[in-house]
């Protein structure tokens, strides 16, 4: 049997769980793409576009750059998230309790303080970019010779749950497979999920976000799911033998 699309794999996953909102790809170049859209000209969060997309109310494909002259996005850490830069050293008292540094801005209070942010961050390893570019599009208009790292999915909670228990049928790993990560939302949805992280582990799903800032655009009822490639081709092969396709 040949291997499946990556339009089939989406199209079997999200017919699996009735999915109605579109699954995103991200994948890396040092071009940026024909008729493609700056992410920050339609949300200062890279995340907010990505989900814009995924509901169908913004067309792609969507590209964000580290370039001088252009703003990445509103988040200090955002290209440091991206592989870019290195991450600013004042990023660790804005995601604690503050300091006499960050005057102007409002600390986060996600941390404890500055000593575990450092250390969280430091957890995460070198962060390497996927190109001069990360582009986002729907995956419908994806093309297979587009090397795409992995699958962005915005769904309800019963959504989530059925595609993680899709992504158990078969393997034999319980605790491995899925992780909620400490990070913002484009680390959960893009990279980890993308391999860009050095320690995050290969093909394991990221659910989330726990950041707490989405709540400005994400409905409090969706949650989020990154899939790496390989692992969102192996639910798809293994779809029609789940729970999802007996279900009576």
């Amino acid at each position: 049997m040949s291997e499946q699309t990556i339009r089939e794999i989406v199209g079997t996953l999200a017919e699996a769980v009735n999915l109605d909102t579109k699954m995103v790809c991200v994948y890396g170049s040092d071009r940026k793409p024909e008729n493609g859209t700056r992410s920050y000209s339609i949300s200062t969060c890279l995340a907010s576009a990505m989900y814009l997309m995924a509901k169908d109310r913004i067309s792609g494909p969507l590209y964000a750059g580290y370039e001088q002259d252009q703003p990445f996005c509103r988040c200090m850490g955002g290209p440091a998230w991206f592989g870019f830069v290195s991450f600013d050293p004042r990023l660790m008292s804005l995601l604690s309790s503050g300091s006499d540094e960050l005057k102007g801005c409002t600390p986060k209070y996600l941390k404890e303080d500055c000593v575990v942010t450092k250390s969280t961050i430091c957890s995460v390893g070198k962060v390497t970019p996927l190109g001069r570019y990360v582009i986002m599009d729907c995956c419908s208009d994806i093309i297979d010779s587009m090397e795409v790292r992995c699958l962005v999915c915005f769904a309800s909670g019963e959504q989530i749950r059925d595609l993680c228990a899709l992504a158990h049928f078969g393997n034999n790993d319980a605790f491995g497979l899925i992780s909620i990560p400490w990070g913002p939302s484009c680390a959960t949805m893009v990279t980890y999920p993308a391999g860009m992280a050095e320690n995050a582990p290969a093909e394991e799903i990221f659910v989330g976000p726990t950041d707490p800032t989405t709540k400005e655009w994400l409905p409090k009822e969706c949650m989020i799911m990154g899939i790496p490639m390989r692992t969102a081709r192996r639910m798809a092969e293994n779809a029609g033998k789940s729970f999802l396709a007996k279900r009576i």
